[in-house]
C-alpha cells in the first residue's frame, strides 16, 4: 500500500529542554519556563525574539560548507533546497545561532499538552502565529519573520484594534475584512473575510496623537492579510517551494538579513542585495525605523559588505549571528 513520504515541514513538540534551549538563545532567563503565560510574558518574548534571530534568507544562497571553506563568491539561489524547515530550522537557528524565514522560524514547534505530534499546517505565501492560552481574553498576532517594519509587539485580533509600536512613529492595526484589493485589481468571485494587519505612515516629523483618525497626517498601509485556518501539510509544501525554492520564488533573487537592535525603540538593522547588471557585488546594510527615524522611512548609518563568504561571515558573525 502506498504511503506518504516522511513529513519535513512538521516539527515535534516543543518539550522543556527545547524551549530552555530556545530561551538561551534569545537571551532570556529559564526561570521564565515555569511563569504563567500572559500577555506581558508574551510580549517580552516577541521582542526578544525579534531581537535576537534576523529574519534571514543567507541559506538560500551559500552552503554549509561554503561558509567552513576559503572566501567564494556568493551566488544567488545556489543552494537548493536551501531553506531548512522543521527540526533543521531549529538546529539552525538554536545551535548556530542564525535565523531563516517564516516558514522556519514560525513553525518552530508545539505546545506537547495540545499537540503532542507537534505542527502540521501552515499558511499561504506568509506564515504568522496566533497565539492564545487559557485565560487569555482573545487571540494574539505575532509574527517573527516579516522582516522591515515588522511588528514588533502582541496585537489582540479585534476588528479596528490599533497598538503603538516601540516608538512615538509607528502604530499597528487589526482589521477583519475582505482582502484589500487596489482599484485595478480583479475581485475574486468568492471573498472570505480575513485578518489585515496595517502599519501607520506619518508625516515626517509628525509623533503619532491617538486616537489616530482621517486627520492624522499620515496612512495605513497593509502589510498582509491573513486566514485563520488550517491547512494540509502538502499544500504548506507546495507554498514553501513558491516562496523559496522555485525559480521564480522572490527569496531566490535578492538577499535579506535583518532584525531589531536591542534597547533601541523599534530601530532596525537590515542587509539586502540583488544582483544588478554593471553594479558592485556588495550589499547594503542600513538602520531605519526607532526614535532618531524621525518618522523617516531612509536608511542611515550605511555600510556595505562584499558578496563573499569569507568577509560576509565576518559580518554577519559580529551583526547579526550572535
Amino acid at each position: 500500500m502506498a504511503t506518504y513520504p516522511q513529513n519535513p515541514f512538521s516539527t515535534t513538540a516543543c518539550d522543556r529542554s527545547a524551549a530552555a534551549a530556545y530561551l538561551t538563545r534569545i537571551k532570556l532567563p529559564h526561570a521564565l519556563l515555569d511563569a504563567p503565560p500572559t500577555l506581558e510574558l508574551l510580549s517580552q518574548l516577541f521582542l526578544a525574539q525579534l531581537e535576537s534571530v534576523p529574519k534571514d534568507t543567507s541559506a538560500l544562497h551559500a552552503t554549509a560548507a561554503a561558509w567552513d571553506g576559503p572566501s567564494i563568491p556568493i551566488v544567488l539561489a545556489s543552494n537548493y533546497p536551501g531553506m531548512p524547515v522543521g527540526t533543521a530550522s531549529s538546529d539552525l537557528i538554536v545551535k548556530e545561532s542564525r535565523g531563516a524565514f517564516c516558514f522556519s522560524i514560525n513553525s518552530l514547534g508545539e505546545n506537547p499538552l495540545t499537540h503532542p505530534l507537534g505542527w502540521h499546517w501552515g499558511t499561504m505565501t506568509h506564515e504568522i502565529l496566533v497565539v492564545d492560552w487559557e485565560g487569555s481574553d482573545g487571540r494574539f498576532l505575532v509574527d517573527g519573520a516579516w522582516g522591515p517594519w515588522n511588528q514588533p509587539v502582541p496585537i489582540k485580533l479585534e476588528d479596528g484594534n490599533v497598538v503603538p509600536g516601540l516608538n512615538s512613529f509607528e502604530a499597528f492595526q487589526v482589521r477583519y475584512e475582505d482582502l484589500p484589493l487596489s482599484p485595478w485589481m480583479p475581485k475574486p468571485i468568492d471573498n472570505i473575510k480575513g485578518w489585515t494587519l496595517s502599519r501607520y505612515i506619518p508625516q515626517v516629523g509628525t509623533k503619532i496623537a491617538y486616537p489616530i483618525t482621517e486627520e492624522t497626517p499620515g496612512y495605513w498601509t497593509p502589510l498582509f492579510h491573513f486566514l485563520p485556518i488550517s491547512i494540509p501539510v502538502l499544500d504548506f509544501a507546495l507554498y514553501h517551494h513558491f516562496s523559496a525554492t522555485h525559480d521564480l520564488a522572490s527569496f531566490s533573487h535578492f538577499w535579506l538579513i535583518t532584525k531589531v537592535i536591542p534597547n533601541s525603540g523599534g530601530a532596525r538593522r537590515s542587509m539586502m542585495y540583488t544582483d544588478k547588471e554593471g553594479m558592485p557585488r556588495k550589499a547594503k546594510v542600513y538602520t531605519t525605523g526607532g526614535e532618531e527615524s524621525n518618522g523617516s522611512q531612509e536608511g542611515r548609518d550605511v555600510e556595505w559588505v562584499d558578496m563573499e563568504t569569507g568577509p560576509m561571515k565576518a559580518y554577519l558573525r559580529q551583526n547579526f549571528w550572535k
